[in-house]
């Protein structure tokens, strides 16, 4: 992939020597990031997502973005949100755009609407997914794209135990992780936020991808990606007690809402 928000840099070289000159650490950290977070970016999921979509020329906001590797490499109007000052300082060094903000807690109606939201490897941390996945769908356009990466649990957990093997079966189970999906849920979870699913596959990309439809094939592995587009004016189901709200959180309980005068409108600009 072609290095886009980095002017000075067009060549894997030139992002090496511009990240140790231009980092806002000393060389030896700057160097450590490098080779453990630019070195082999965008990584592989991102690069499948992006030859079939095109997302890294698009208007993309990554959430928990970290050091800005998969910024380095999209187009100019792209930003990340990362809550670790650490992260947003070394990012904005390197002349990246990133907002220090907490996605789930803190109001995002300010920054700029996005044509693809990347989270990957985010919505297992969040005290609330679902809170997380409207403020994601009021960062879109419309008819946005929102691409999500999360560890699932797969069919047999004690897989994990395995010599040499066990790890590929344990991405669910760390231990900063509160929340744990299977496909189906995760589907559920973004439809139910206001997205319309247009794949999910635990085998992005590969040969296999054949198979996410096979239900107990699709549960062998412990990963999972999911491509959605968001739902112009999108609402709750009849009988919900929530009602869309362009607030904090998304949402906003009907009795309450109508309490407070709150509007129930999705942000579109």
């Amino acid at each position: 992939m072609l290095i886009q928000g980095i002017s000075e840099a067009r060549t894997r070289e030139e992002l090496r020597d511009y990240i140790l000159t231009h980092g806002c650490y000393s060389r030896e950290e700057n160097m450590r990031i490098y080779e453990k977070w630019f070195v082999n970016a965008p990584r592989y999921l991102f690069r499948a997502v992006d030859r079939k979509y095109g997302i890294n020329e698009k208007i993309l906001c990554d959430v928990g973005c970290a050091y800005g590797m998969n910024l380095a490499f999209c187009a100019p109007g792209a930003y990340g949100i990362e809550v670790e000052e650490y992260e947003v300082r070394f990012a904005r060094s390197l002349g990246l755009t990133v907002y220090p903000r907490d996605v789930l807690n803190d109001d995002l109606s300010d920054l700029p609407m996005a044509e693809v939201v990347w989270c990957s490897a985010v919505l297992e941390h969040v005290d609330s997914p679902h809170v997380l996945l409207r403020k994601l769908y009021l960062l879109l356009e419309p008819e946005g794209l929102l691409a999500i990466y999360v560890p699932t649990i797969p069919l047999l957990p004690w897989l994990r135990h395995l010599p040499r093997l066990g790890r590929y079966f344990s991405g669910y189970a760390a231990s900063d992780h509160i929340n744990a999906f299977i496909p189906a849920t995760l589907r559920f979870f973004c439809e139910r936020a206001g997205f319309k699913t247009v794949e999910i596959s635990p085998f992005y990309p590969g040969p296999l991808q054949f198979a996410s439809h096979v239900p107990m094939v699709s549960r062998l592995v412990d990963h999972c990606v999911y491509i959605g587009r968001k739902i112009e004016a999108w609402e709750y189901p009849e009988k919900a007690t929530r009602q869309v709200a362009l607030n904090r959180t998304g949402f906003a309980f009907r009795g309450r809402m109508a309490a407070s005068g709150l509007l129930h409108v999705s942000r579109t600009g």
